[in-house]
């Protein structure tokens, strides 16, 4: 009988179709299909489009949402790569029914998030420490040292002088000098953090862990706050779901992190935490 209800389910059932909106603002605020797109697209925060004079400025909270729409009817999303329907998988379906989730909604944000994952991870750039982080992660390794403790420091001038000071009241000096420097140069321009040349830009290619990192930290405010229905026999680990969609979605190969089982067929693997204990999160910045 559960089965036939199941086979029922997705023979009524199909992934609904995303219309094409005239008016860009209505897949912010009246698109039903957007429900769980715009939910998390909040939570990523607003994009700034003008400062103005007496600091408040102009956003545009719908711009994600309806870059992604335009992307997705106009063809640019590569959807072929999608390993299943959600309406394929029992499992998945039960997952969602118990949390409440509509497939078609749930469809739609993972598809988003992968974008934005995508895109992020395509236009990633690092910018070397300007001066003032620089010397702030010197005063945060000095501080960690006191009087009696050996270290050295040194500084290479031209390439061939090296100065050196190894007494640690010294380097506690210099520290407390540091420190009560700061206040001083706090508004140079030449130490801040936006004077960088276009040349100093460092293009990256982030790895397939980074992206899995992204999907979690974007998917799990969503699904954390969500209630199951004690009464439906399904899987209601929210991290199984994730790490779900993570291989559903082909943003990693690795079939494990859909079964979550060893190569013997059996046995917990929690493959999603053990992706991201190895992931060590840097700062990285994207167009």
């Amino acid at each position: 009988m559960g089965d036939f209800l199941y086979l029922s389910r997705k023979i009524c059932n199909k992934m609904i179709e995303l219309p094409r909106h005239e008016d860009e603002w209505a897949y912010y605020e009246n698109e039903p299909l957007f429900e769980y797109v715009t939910r998390v697209s909040d939570m990523m925060g607003e994009i700034v489009t003008d400062i103005n004079p007496d600091g408040s400025y102009e956003s545009t909270p719908h711009l994600l949402p309806f870059r992604f729409a335009s992307d997705y009817l106009d063809g640019k999303i590569d959807t072929q790569k999608i390993r299943m329907d959600l309406y394929e998988s029992r499992d998945i379906q039960d997952t969602l029914r118990a949390f409440g989730l509509d497939s078609s909604k749930f469809w739609y944000l993972c598809l988003y998030i992968k974008w934005r994952v995508d895109y992020e991870c395509k236009t990633a750039f690092l910018l070397p420490k300007s001066g003032m982080e620089q010397l702030e992660s010197l005063v945060d390794e000095l501080k960690k040292l006191s009087p009696e403790n050996a270290a050295t420091l040194q500084f290479k001038i031209d390439g061939n002088k090296t100065i050196t000071v190894d007494n640690g009241f010294a380097l506690a000096a210099l520290c407390d000098a540091l420190i009560s420097y700061f206040p001083e140069i706090a508004n140079e321009k030449c130490l801040s953090p936006y004077s960088y040349g276009l040349d100093e830009i460092e293009k990256i290619n982030l790895s397939t862990r980074t992206k899995i990192y992204l999907f979690n930290e974007y998917m799990s405010p969503f699904v954390k706050p969500l209630k199951a229905n004690k009464r439906i026999y399904a899987s209601k680990d929210k991290s199984l779901l994730i790490s779900r969609m993570i291989y559903i979605f082909s943003i990693c190969d690795d079939s494990k992190l859909y079964t979550d089982l060893n190569e013997k067929g059996y046995n917990k693997q929690n493959q999603l935490k053990g992706y991201l204990s190895r992931y060590k999160p840097f700062k990285f910045w994207h167009y």
